[in-house]
């Protein structure tokens, strides 16, 4: 028994074709949701609103230390250190 398919080398180039962009897009979507990850989206509805703790000390670790904040850590804690020998 033989199948005949007319047109199967447009099929093949077609199906060819959406296979590759399947795999650029299964290869892209981690890409750009790991580059987009500290990014706040526009629409603020797609998170819940965050609810007060009640802890006003409360300090938010997933900051990034930059060479500036450092600076000036390590300033108060060196001006902190001359006032507490006076």
């Amino acid at each position: 028994m033989i199948i005949i398919v007319n047109n199967w080398k447009k099929k093949l180039m077609n199906l060819l074709t959406a296979l590759v962009l399947i795999i650029a897009f299964l290869i892209a979507v981690p890409f750009v949701v790991g580059t987009l990850y500290d990014k706040i989206p526009v629409m603020s509805t797609w998170f819940q609103d965050e609810h007060p703790t009640g802890n006003p000390m409360r300090v938010d670790s997933n900051k990034k230390n930059t060479k500036f904040d450092n600076m000036l850590d390590s300033m108060v804690i060196h001006l902190q250190e001359f006032y507490y020998e006076e």
